[in-house]
């Protein structure tokens, strides 16, 4: 049931010109699909009569609206994969205990890299040191399992995100990556709070600061009739009063962003990529 599945899935992705599996798959406005490369060919051998499906033979004109069918490209792609990796699968493998006698391996451990035969599995299976190891169906492509950039570690999970697999290491730091934007977002959504309820207050006192300096303006016009001595003096308090209303705000507001950004660097970790 299982072939008969896989060999009706494989003709719905098979082009009707080039009768192989979809590249690059392109739709026709009847809704059927043919290889780019088929369709530049049928174009250029059509091109004093008008093209026609392989599939349903219906007629287009000269100009032919095609658009890229990125689901069907996306199967097709999944499908060579997953027929390329059954067919290495089928191969026969033998044991790398045993190499003279060509036994055929019955388990292959994902942590010693190793294929073994039924003698030669037992280990693996009874002896304690051996706990942990992975067993696995035999696998002959496990040197082509290694991870490109972790030389010393095998392929183990498939990434959706990144459409390939990755190894433990790979898995782990696309998780402290993960970890790492989630905290800095909360961090971001944090600071921007933080920042709106400061400059919140920053303008509720130049508000009130605001309402002040109405005040001291009308206790300037008082001043100025008062006799020469007196408004010198009026007014050279006024000034002092303002100059020390300025420093204190705009040294409270410097030490409270000098505060912020040194808590920040302290809680925000280090990405992967800034590690290397």
């Amino acid at each position: 049931m299982e072939e008969h599945d896989q060999s009706r899935l494989e003709e719905l992705l098979t082009c009707p010109v080039c009768q192989d599996i979809f590249r690059d798959p392109r739709q026709l406005p009847c809704g059927h699909s043919m290889c780019q490369s088929c369709l530049n060919n049928l174009l250029e051998h059509s091109s004093n009569s008008p093209l026609r499906c392989p599939d349903c033979r219906a007629q287009f004109g000269e100009v032919v609206d095609v658009q890229r069918s990125y689901a069907l490209a996306h199967i097709s792609e999944d499908y060579k994969l997953c027929k390329s990796r059954r067919e290495k699968l089928a191969k026969k493998v033998y044991c790398d205990c045993c190499p003279e006698s060509k036994t055929l391996a019955f388990k292959t451990c994902l942590k010693c890299e190793v294929s073994m035969c039924k003698d030669h599995v037992t280990n693996h299976l009874e002896l304690p040191a051996f706990t942990g190891h992975p067993l696995v169906d035999p696998l002959s492509d496990i040197v082509e399992r290694k991870c490109p950039q972790h030389k010393d570690e095998v392929l183990r999970y498939y990434c959706n995100s990144s459409r390939r697999y990755i190894c433990n290491v790979c898995a782990l730091d696309s998780k402290q990556l993960r970890i790492g934007s989630e905290i800095s977002s909360v961090l971001q959504r944090q600071l921007t709070d933080h920042l709106s309820q400061e400059f919140k207050a920053l303008f509720d006192h130049v508000a009130e600061s605001t309402g002040a300096i109405s005040r001291l303006q009308e206790d300037f016009q008082h001043y100025r009739r008062r006799p020469p001595d007196l408004r010198v003096n009026g007014v050279t308090f006024i000034l002092l009063f303002l100059w020390f209303i300025v420093l204190y705000y705009a040294y409270s507001y410097f030490v409270e962003n000098q505060m912020l950004t040194e808590t920040l660097e302290k809680q925000c970790p280090k990405t992967p990529s800034e590690t290397l």
